[in-house]
C-alpha cells in the first residue's frame, strides 16, 4: 500500500497520497483535468534542482511531482528514475508521452491496480489524501538550497496601498503601541480570500469575519473543516506537552504516540521531514514548552508547526508562551505591516524595537512582500521563533482586553467552529495571519 523512493533512502508514503497529487497535478496543471484517469505524465527524469526544473517549466512531470512528496533534503536529487518505475509497478505503467513541440519522449500512466485502489477508499479518505496533496503545492516548499521554489504563482506586494493604517506609532515608542496599531490596521483593513492568487468569495473586514474566511490547503477545506482535521492533533500534543511540563518522561507508548501526531502534522501542512526519533520531538517539544533558546533541536517550517501544536495547552496558563507557527506567511503578514508602521514612524532599524523578529522567506501568492526596512532571516532560528510568539501573545491580550472609551469591547471575539464565539488564541490568531500573509 506504499509508495517507496529509492533514492530518498527508501522514502515511503501511502498510494493513495500519490494518486492524489497525481489528480491535484491533472487538476491544476493539465489542459484536460478530467482525463486524469488515462491521462499521462512525462517521466522528466532529470539530475537538475528543483527551482531550476520549475523555473524551465517541466512541473507537469513525474519528477516534480516525486520532488514535492519527499522531504526536504532530497528535493534536488534525481527521483523518478528507472529504479523508482521499477520498484512502483504496480502504481504506474511507462507509455509514451507527447510534448508540446510534437517530441515524444518517455511518460506514464495509472495502472487499474492504481485506480482500483483509489475506488475502494472511502470519499472521507480520497478527500483526506486530496488535502494532504494539495497542501504539498500550498505549503512552503523547503530545500537544500537558497533558490526559489516557485510551484505555482508568486508576485511583489505592496502593503499600505488598500488603506492607510487607523494608528500610526510615533518614534520613541514601544512594541505595545505596534501592537495596538497592527491589531486595529488588521481589523479596519478589507480582506480578500484569495486561492490561486485569484479572489475566492466576498471582501470580508474584522478579525472575526477573516476567520470565519479562512481555508486550508482550497477553499472546501474551511475554517470548521479544518479545525475538525486539527482538533485531535491538539489533543494528543497537549496529552504529551502536559506531561513533559509536569516533569514527567515519555513512556514507550507517548513515543509512538509522539512519532504518529508529528507526522499527521507534517502531512496536513505539506511539510514532509527527514526521518526522525521519538527522542528528536521531545526535545522540540520541550524547547517551545520551556523556551531553551540555545537548544538544538530541530526547527525548520515543519518543526515550527509541532511547537505550536506542542504548546497550545499553554492557553490556559497565565504568563506562559504558546508558540506560533512562524511560517512565510505569517511573517509575511506581521513582518510587511510593522515594516510599514515603523517606516511612517520614523523608524529606520527595525532592530531598535524587534530586535529578534525576522523574516521566512517564502515564494507564492502575494510573496514576496517589499520591505523598506532590513530585517534579519529568522529560518531555522529558535529566538526568532520565540520572539515572534512572545509579540503575537500581545496582540492576543490586546484583541481579548483592549476596551473603547465607553468601557466596552474593542474588538470582536474569535468565532468557534460552530456559532459559538471565545477569547482570541494565537492558533486563532495564526489562522488570520496566515491568510493575511499569503
Amino acid at each position: 500500500m506504499y509508495v517507496t523512493i529509492p533514492n530518498a533512502e527508501n522514502y515511503q508514503f501511502h498510494r493513495g497520497l500519490f494518486i492524489a497529487a497525481w489528480k491535484v497535478w491533472f487538476k491544476r496543471f493539465s489542459d484536460t483535468p478530467e482525463q486524469w484517469r488515462e491521462g499521462r505524465i512525462s517521466v522528466g527524469e532529470s539530475n537538475q534542482k528543483l527551482a531550476d526544473l520549475l523555473q524551465d517549466g517541466k512541473r507537469f512531470s513525474l519528477e516534480v511531482i516525486c520532488r514535492l512528496m519527499v522531504p526536504w533534503n532530497y528535493r534536488n536529487q534525481l527521483q523518478a528514475d528507472t529504479g523508482f518505475l521499477h520498484v512502483n509497478s504496480p502504481l504506474l505503467r511507462t507509455v509514451p508521452y507527447t510534448e508540446t513541440d510534437g517530441a515524444v519522449v518517455q511518460g506514464v500512466r495509472l495502472t487499474d491496480q492504481a485506480l482500483d485502489l483509489w475506488e475502494e477508499l472511502t470519499y472521507i479518505e480520497q478527500d483526506i489524501f486530496m488535502i494532504f496533496a494539495e497542501a504539498r503545492i500550498q505549503a512552503d516548499i523547503e530545500s537544500d538550497s537558497s533558490e526559489p521554489i516557485i510551484v505555482d504563482d508568486a508576485g511583489i506586494d505592496l502593503i499600505g496601498e488598500d488603506i492607510y493604517p487607523p494608528l500610526i506609532p510615533e518614534e520613541g515608542d514601544d512594541q505595545d503601541a505596534y501592537v495596538q496599531a497592527l491589531v486595529a490596521w488588521i481589523q479596519e483593513d478589507p480582506f480578500q480570500p484569495l486561492y490561486h492568487k485569484q479572489p475566492y468569495g466576498e471582501s470580508v473586514s474584522g478579525w472575526d469575519e477573516r476567520l470565519k474566511a479562512v481555508f486550508w490547503p482550497k477553499p472546501r477545506s474551511n475554517y470548521a473543516v479544518m479545525s475538525h482535521l486539527a482538533d485531535p492533533l491538539i489533543y494528543r500534543c497537549s496529552l504529551l506537552g502536559k506531561g513533559l511540563d509536569d516533569g514527567k518522561g515519555w513512556g514507550y507508548e507517548d513515543k509512538l504516540l509522539a512519532k504518529k501526531t508529528v507526522n499527521e502534522i507534517f502531512m496536513l501542512y505539506g511539510l514532509p521531514q527527514r526521518d526522525f526519533t521519538a527522542e528528536d520531538a521531545e526535545k522540540v517539544f520541550r524547547t517551545a514548552i520551556f523556551e531553551d533558546a540555545d537548544s538544538d533541536a530541530k526547527m525548520n517550517n515543519g518543526w515550527s508547526a509541532v511547537a505550536a501544536y506542542a504548546t497550545h495547552f499553554l492557553e490556559q496558563s497565565k504568563d506562559r508562551i504558546p508558540q506560533v507557527s512562524w511560517n512565510s506567511r505569517v511573517s509575511a503578514s506581521v513582518i510587511s505591516r510593522l515594516d510599514f508602521l515603523l517606516v511612517e514612524a520614523g523608524i529606520e532599524d527595525p532592530a531598535t524595537l524587534f530586535p529578534e523578529l525576522g523574516i521566512i522567506s517564502g515564494w507564492g501568492g502575494t510573496r514576496p512582500r517589499e520591505y523598506t526596512l532590513s530585517w534579519q532571516d529568522a529560518y531555522r532560528n529558535w529566538g526568532a521563533q520565540f520572539a515572534a510568539s512572545r509579540f503575537l501573545v500581545k496582540v492576543r491580550d490586546h484583541l481579548n482586553t483592549a476596551k473603547d472609551a465607553n468601557g466596552f469591547k474593542l474588538y470582536p471575539e474569535m468565532p468557534t467552529p460552530g456559532s459559538g464565539t471565545t477569547a482570541w488564541t494565537i492558533n486563532g490568531i495564526q489562522q488570520v495571519l496566515s491568510a493575511d500573509g499569503y
